[in-house]
């Protein structure tokens, strides 16, 4: 785009003025100046987008939406969430649910559906700190008559044996990273 080329305000003046010193100076400060407004309007355009979106940007989203954001998060993690509330449109059913959630969290998710609880479970490298933003979005979604339960899921005995041959190779990590997959 426009905004991605470096200005040169002497390369539209006439042959004649190129060389005049006081020329060079003006275009020095005017070169500053068009680069700090192309870089405004690029961010502007960055942030029309939640994916492109800057802090401040996600800021503006997260006021227009009426997310709030994760405690002590990550401008990604931000993304996550308002990307997630863009997604919460009926009709809802347990595959529009799952991608809301695994767009939030950034990481691949179970569902399960029983007695009118609506269970959630993952695993991955790293724990989603503050879930309040995600269960206040779920709820907005689902119907009212239904409960949410979101739980990490760690390794089982079975699935820790058959992924770490030998005791060396368990011993080589901490057990909270084991239990973690990780």
């Amino acid at each position: 785009m426009f905004y991605d080329n470096k200005a040169d305000y002497k390369s539209y003046l006439i042959d004649k003025l190129q060389d005049v010193v006081e020329i060079d100076a003006i275009a020095g400060t005017v070169n500053i100046q068009i680069d700090k407004l192309q870089d405004t309007v690029k961010q502007m355009v960055l942030n029309k987008s939640v994916s492109t979106c800057n802090e401040q940007g996600a800021e503006r989203w997260e006021r227009l939406l009426g997310v709030t954001s994760p405690l002590n998060s990550s401008l990604q993690a931000r993304r996550d969430a308002l990307k997630a509330k863009l997604m919460t449109k009926p009709p809802i059913n347990k595959k529009a649910l799952q991608a809301v959630v695994e767009a939030y969290m950034g990481l691949g998710v179970d569902i399960d559906v029983e007695n009118f609880v609506v269970k959630i479970r993952y695993r991955g490298e790293s724990r989603i700190a503050d879930l309040n933003p995600l269960y206040a979005t779920a709820y907005e979604m689902i119907p009212a008559n239904l409960l949410l339960d979101i739980a990490y899921l760690y390794m089982t005995w079975g699935e820790v044996k058959s992924n770490y041959p030998t005791w060396g190779d368990v011993k080589a990590k901490t057990w909270d990273a084991i239990h973690k997959g990780a």
